[in-house]
Order: C-alpha cells, then structure tokens, then sequence
C-alpha cells in the first residue's frame, strides 16, 4: 500500500493510495452491505484502517451533495466540511483541535475493535457560510471478506439541542417571574382591603397553581431527557396524601367535586423524592376530578402491602375501552390536542425515578381506581433510571 509520511499533533496521518481505496470501495459495492446501507436514512459511512471512506450510502451523498467519486479516500471531516480539517497537511485528525472531537475519538475506538458513541460538535464551512451542528455518531468495527473496516454514522441533533437550550431558559425565566409575584402577592394579600381579599386570594392562588404547573412541565422535561435526579427523603404516607388532597380540594370546589381522605389509611414512613410523589398523586387527584361530574367525591387511601406503600385515587367514573386501552401513551388525550402528559407523566415518574409503579382499574360498579406503588426503601440504582442505559 502506498502511504503518505506527514506529521501529526494527534492521529495517524497515515493514508491508502488511490487504487487500494478503489479497490477496497470496488470489494464493498459486490457486497450486500451496499443495498443494506443504502436502505437506512441515516448518514452512514465504512471506513478503512486509515479512517479514509471507502463506501457512502445514498444519504451520506445527498446531505453532502457529492458523488461517491468525491468522497472516495477522504476522510469524515474533509468530507463534511470541517474548519479543522485543514489546518495541517496530514488533514482530518491530525490538528491539536482533533484530541477533543468526538467523531476522531470514537472512530480510532472503532479501529481498535471498540464500539462506541459519542456527541459530536461540528464547526463547518457550507460554501461560504459558517455552520454549527451538534451530531450523535457512532462507530462499530465490522469484518467483510477478511478485511477490518469500521462502520461510522452521523445523527444530526442540532434540532434537539436548540430546542432543550431553549426550554431551558424558558423554564428558568418563567419560574423565576411567576415567582417572584407569588411572593409579591403573598405580602399583598395581608394588606389590601377587606373588600379586595377574596381577589388577592384568588390571584395568590392562581399564581401558586402556574408555579406548580410549570414545575411540574420542567421536571416531565427533565425526566424524559434523562436529566432527573430525585432526591429521597423521609416521608409520611398520610402527609403526602393530605398534600394531594389539599390541591384537590381546591379544584373540586370550582368544580363541585369533594375530594376526602378515607378513614382507614394507614401512615406509613418510607423514602422517597417528596416533590415527584406529590406530582404523581396531584396528577392522579386531578385526572379523577376531570373524570368526574359535579356532586361526586373523589377518595384517597394508602395501605401497607408487603415492603410497600400503596397509594390509591378513586372516582365514580369508568372508562370506555378505547380510552382504557390508551391511558399511559404519551400523546394521548380524551381533553383534544396537545394534552396527554399526565397519566404518562406519573408513569415515567414514578417508574423510571421513584422504583414505583402506577397501574389502575376501570369497571362497573367500582369505578375508575389510579394507584401508585412505591417501596418504603427504594433501590437508588433502579430508582434512578439505571435499568434502562439511562
């Protein structure tokens, strides 16, 4: 094989001649992998031991507008347009800003025989205009007729990323403004008029359910991104269902519900995160009092059950089974678009992050039961989305 030498501040800058890369690409086009990769809609590339590509799917030559003739021998970042890639004759890899990229360090872990993924910041020259990417890749050695070649792929998340930096600091701001007038309107409330009580309360009261709301929304965020760290802490079950009761109360009044703790609950002390246990059973108090018409009680209750505590909400409502059987989807709502968060949201809270379980039960004459399982002693590794990669 023909090899260039040329000096390098990081990876081997070492490169096969023209004809073995054509070879090598001409191996690769009798092989099935061809039509396999060409099948994927995501930007794929095989690259030789050299980190140079051999072959490109039919995605990798749209989204960089070239034939496979042009991409043949170079490497990722001369491919893509990276604003490293030529800074150093021995090109993409060997410049001192290519120890800290994500894509060279994952591919050199491909050639070792190492899969791996990992986030990729991409500064690129499109024409002449500067672009920035976020990108998700991926490297897996592969073996095709006695030959080592590593498979690469790019996931654009520049989308996602925009999108989480943005309910970031939506999140923040919002937070911090209905706050700070709850806290205005809690001083205010002690000393306006007689007459402007009854308003103040129910501004005060607004405010405090828009906090609630958002934090709630933040933390849903923050679970699905995997982002959510609970924090447990010493808990009385009658407390946390006094809690739910509470803020069920004061909707079942505008709604003319009554909302009550039922006498033989037991009070239990377990361990748990007390803001994701008042957020599952609030979601629960509140689905029931939507479920359920004026002049119906909502009830709550808590058992001992084996090393758990059982939380239960009940309304008299039952459920027709086209929306029994689509409870927990993620997008999906009896009250129109853009609802649907809350029974999945207590699912993932509490399943993902509290090692609890939510289940329930819909049939006449009981009606429609919402319960909410949570160890008194949580395993802090499944409690923690550890079960699942997160």
């Amino acid at each position: 094989m023909g090899l260039q030498a040329v000096s390098t501040c990081f990876a081997s800058p070492e490169r096969d001649s023209a004809p073995d890369v054509l070879r090598q690409h001409r191996s690769l086009c009798g092989h099935f992998i061809a039509q396999t990769l060409d099948a994927l809609p995501l930007t794929v590339v095989v690259l030789n031991r050299h980190r140079q590509i051999v072959l490109a799917n039919a995605q990798t030559l749209s989204s960089t507008r070239s034939r496979m003739d042009d991409l043949l021998g170079k490497r990722p970042g001369e491919a893509f347009g990276c604003v490293h890639s030529g800074l150093c004759t021995g090109g993409c890899g060997t410049s001192e800003f290519c120890s800290r990229c994500g894509a060279v360090l994952s591919i050199l872990m491909g050639i070792e025989g190492r899969a791996s993924i990992k986030e990729y910041s991409l500064l690129r020259l499109d024409g002449k205009n500067l672009e920035a990417l976020d990108l998700l890749v991926s490297s897996s050695p592969v073996e095709i007729d006695g030959v080592s070649y590593v498979l690469f792929s790019i996931q654009d998340q520049s989308d996602l990323m925009r999108r989480r930096t943005l309910e970031r600091i939506f999140f923040h701001d919002m937070l911090n403004t209905a706050g700070g007038l709850r806290g205005l309107m809690d001083i205010l409330r002690s000393q306006v008029p007689d007459g402007l009580k009854p308003d103040a309360e129910f501004i005060h009261l607004s405010l405090t359910q828009m906090v609630e709301e958002l934090q709630s929304q933040k933390d849903l965020v923050a679970a699905e991104n995997n982002e959510l760290t609970p924090v447990f802490i010493a808990m009385d079950s009658l407390d946390a269902l006094g809690v739910a009761a509470r803020m069920g109360a004061s909707l079942g009044q505008s709604w003319g519900q009554s909302v009550c703790v039922l006498p033989e609950s037991v009070d239990l002390a377990f361990l748990s995160d007390y803001n994701l246990v008042k957020r599952v059973l609030g979601n629960m108090v509140k689905n029931a009092l939507e479920a359920s018409r004026s002049g119906e009680s909502v009830t709550l209750s808590c058992a001992h059950e084996g090393e758990r505590v059982v939380f239960r909400v009940h309304n008299p409502a039952v459920m027709h089974d086209d929306v029994r059987l689509r409870v927990f989807q993620r997008n999906f709502s009896t009250k129109g678009l853009g609802r649907g968060l809350g029974t999945y949201g207590m699912k993932l809270l509490a399943e993902r992050y509290l090692g609890g379980r939510v289940d329930f039960t819909s049939r006449e004459p009981e009606g429609t039961v919402f319960s909410l399982s949570l160890p008194l002693v949580p395993d802090r590794k499944t409690s923690a989305g550890d079960e699942d990669g997160s």
